[in-house]
């Protein structure tokens, strides 16, 4: 369907990504995702100690000694217990001080959060908004970070199981920085979400010049001449000048040019210039 001829109505913004984009997207959020769930253990760790430091503080009446003992079910947790137990093991971990424990905790905090932070807004916030050139680099950077703890496999094989389950997130993101190259390709760097606006008309070659149309059955004809040199019955003599006849009715008023429609589910269709295509905002954006 060609785009339309005329644009009128500017006044409904309408954000539309295009379903090419969809995989990338989710692509994006599985990575996430799994980033955010691999992040779970650090989140313990660091509230673990710091809550040991805010207890330990002298303006609280609560009797714990640095560096703490830690409970039994809490060292059995895998990967997690171990950590615990090197951070805080007298003369190897963190100094027995409950300042030095409640900063670790607050700034490992911080920095998880930062860091979760800047892959949600590097990678899905910018899909979301059309900045796929961004999100792409973006997207390879963590794959590629991702992946080189792997490596670590070499120098200690009891880190096999934690740095493998990083490839995960990474394929994800490899993914994901295929799609938008070939998102890329199609739509350009950057998705101008501004206004997706209805059709008015069609664009296409000018048309034919109207052909006058023959007048209707029984149109009064002019008058003949009359007999012998007589009057004619309208008026004129015989053999004077035919009066010009008729050439057709006038050309009918051109019609209103149809808004098209969604075959699937009837809505008016949009169109956004920067995708070339038109759009159904119900059948072409599902997850809305």
């Amino acid at each position: 369907m060609p785009a339309p001829a005329v644009i009128e109505d500017r006044s409904k913004p309408v954000v539309i990504r295009p379903p090419e984009v969809n995989g990338a997207h989710d692509y994006a959020v599985i990575g996430y995702l799994l980033v955010f769930l691999f992040s779970i253990p650090w989140f313990i760790i660091v509230l673990t100690i710091g809550a040991y430091g805010t207890l330990a503080s002298p303006y609280l009446s609560f009797p714990v000694i640095l560096p703490p003992t830690l409970p039994a079910w809490l060292t059995g947790i895998p990967l997690i217990g171990p950590l615990l137990l090197i951070l805080t093991f007298p003369g190897v971990g963190l100094p027995a001080s409950w300042f030095v424990y409640l900063g670790f905790g607050v700034l490992g905090l911080l920095v998880a959060i930062i860091f979760l932070g800047i892959v949600y807004f590097g990678t899905v916030r910018n899909i979301s908004k059309g900045r796929y050139e961004k999100a792409r680099g973006t997207s390879l950077f963590f794959a590629v970070l991702f992946t080189i703890p792997v490596f670590l496999v070499l120098v200690g094989p009891s880190s096999f199981f934690p740095t493998v389950l990083l490839l995960l997130p990474a394929f994800f993101y490899y993914m994901t920085y295929g799609r938008l190259g070939e998102v890329i390709a199609k739509y350009g760097p950057v998705a101008v979400l501004g206004e997706a606006v209805p059709g008015v008309g069609m664009a296409g070659p000018p048309g034919p010049p109207p052909v006058p149309m023959p007048g209707p059955m029984g149109m009064p004809m002019p008058p003949m001449g009359g007999p012998m040199g007589g009057p004619a019955m309208g008026g004129l003599p015989m053999g004077g000048p035919m009066p010009p006849m008729p050439t057709g009715m006038p050309t009918q008023p051109a019609m209103a040019p149809k808004t098209p429609v969604c075959p699937t589910c009837g809505r008016d269709l949009y169109y956004a210039a920067n995708h070339r295509r038109w759009y159904c905002q119900t059948c072409d954006q599902p997850g809305r």
